[in-house]
């Protein structure tokens, strides 16, 4: 049979594959404010494999030879750059309506997918992820930013991936290199399975968990020429460092992008991070430990779409970098809650990752081989979503907030400034000793 011995699933070695699905059929499924952990859930035993089990101590935490402090500084400029495209070509192919995505999480992806590709289909990816890194500096970067990022249980980012391969279909074969190699990098679940009914009901059920319910199906059946499936999750679960106070919770006005006025409940409070550059102003919150939340409001006139489409990922860095702290920002923002989902193969395409969809020029070679035809990425989506009430992102637990009001009195010549999300407006959720956006997005529309 050929290459057989790459495709045996081997219980003595450890998967925890992170990466495309194959024929390749590339699923992602991503959230803000869930939670994630490593276990399997409701998935039936016996199709997990522990593919980290044999791998070397020091294989396993993948020879990065980085610092325990973090990653090299190329990789937060790559990466942020990466978030900032990504959400202007979902901006540029939407319907003007709520966007929000997961750089983090398809970054990861994409990584991983690159790892087994090859020729102009490598050059592409990287072109999208990693245009100053190669892809071994790449691998070593995302584990030293991933193993360093903070995770209290009551707030964190928490990463979860699973591959799934038809074990059923003899003609596909997954080389061991490559699976050793996410799994030393990026760390995951795999599951052979028949793909049939019951496999689709136990990926959603995998999703389901791992997003806390936010997302509960993926996909409702498999196409007969789809090999290999990867779900993909980001759960965010945080809580205000100041959580606001019933008296700072009132009524107010949103003007949605469409012009339409809608009163919801509004959040108000005094911040002391303020952030600005020639086209917008805005403000940081911190969550309680780790990541902050950052609100960007364009200038009266522009569209948020347009704002966007200004700024790169230094730009973007950069504003967060050159923040004013210590001074008294009132703020004011919806508690607002959104769904969004999205098909990124064109998106992907726009921002020059062509070759990895074209079911004939594809090279992902590294990743293994179909008898019956070429390995190619049939279609990623994407869903997310994001709450956004007094208690956090997501309600979790709450801690205190403090007013800065005394504070202006006892120095009557501190500039106290004023930001009031009334209208369409760009926000991140950002780590915050890299100025990383995990998951950024526009709000249009708020309100039922």
């Amino acid at each position: 049979m050929k290459n057989r011995r790459d495709i045996k699933i081997k219980k003595e070695i450890k998967q925890r594959f992170m990466q495309i699905q194959a024929g390749i059929f590339l699923m992602l499924g991503m959230l803000c404010c869930g939670c994630g952990n490593g276990e399997s859930g409701n998935i039936p035993e016996e199709t997990y494999v522990d593919f980290m089990q044999g791998l070397k101590t020091e294989d396993a935490a993948g020879g990065s030879g980085m610092e325990q402090g973090g990653p090299e500084e190329v990789f937060c400029t790559d990466t942020a750059d990466f978030a900032i495209r990504l959400l202007q070509e979902n901006l540029k192919q939407g319907d003007g309506g709520n966007v929000m995505v997961s750089p983090a999480a398809v970054l990861g992806v994409l990584a991983m997918t690159a790892n087994g590709a090859g020729g102009d289909t490598l050059a592409q990816i990287s072109s999208v992820i990693a245009q100053n890194q190669d892809m071994e500096q790449l691998n070593r970067n995302w584990k030293a930013w991933t193993d360093s990022l903070a995770g209290t249980g009551q707030t964190g980012l928490y990463l979860a991936d699973s591959v799934w391969l038809k074990q059923t279909d003899e003609a596909f074969s997954v080389k061991e290199d490559f699976l050793k190699k996410n799994a030393s990098f990026y760390g995951m679940d795999l599951y052979g399975t028949a793909f049939d009914t019951d496999t689709v009901e136990d990926m959603n059920s995998w999703v389901n968990e791992k997003t806390g319910g936010r997302i509960s199906r993926m996909l409702d059946s498999i196409p007969e020429e789809t090999v290999m499936y990867l779900l993909n999750t980001a759960s965010f679960e945080a809580e205000w460092e100041r959580i606001y106070k019933e008296y700072e919770i009132k009524s107010g006005t949103f003007t949605n992008a469409s012009g339409e006025k809608k009163t919801v409940p509004f959040l108000y409070s005094g911040e002391s991070v303020y952030i600005e550059d020639e086209k917008a102003v805005g403000f940081v919150k911190p969550y309680k430990e780790g990541y902050y939340f950052a609100a960007v409001l364009p200038e009266e006139g522009i569209r948020p779409e347009e704002y966007a489409a200004s700024l790169d990922g230094e730009a973007f860095r950069s504003m967060l970098a050159d923040a004013k702290t210590e001074k008294i920002v009132i703020t004011g923002m919806p508690k607002f809650e959104a769904v969004y989902e999205v098909r990124l193969n064109d998106i992907l395409r726009a921002m020059g990752m062509e070759e990895a969809f074209d079911r004939k020029k594809a090279d992902f070679g590294g990743i293994g081989s179909y008898a019956d035809g070429n390995l190619f990425i049939d279609e990623i989506l994407h869903k997310t979503y994001i709450a956004v009430n007094e208690l956090g992102t997501e309600a979790t637990a709450a801690t205190e907030m403090n007013m800065a009001a005394e504070a202006a009195e006892e120095d009557p010549g501190l500039e106290i400034y004023h930001v009031y999300l009334n209208r369409p407006f760009v926000y991140a959720i950002v780590e915050e000793r890299t100025n990383i956006p995990v998951f950024i997005g526009v709000m249009n529309e708020v309100g039922e």
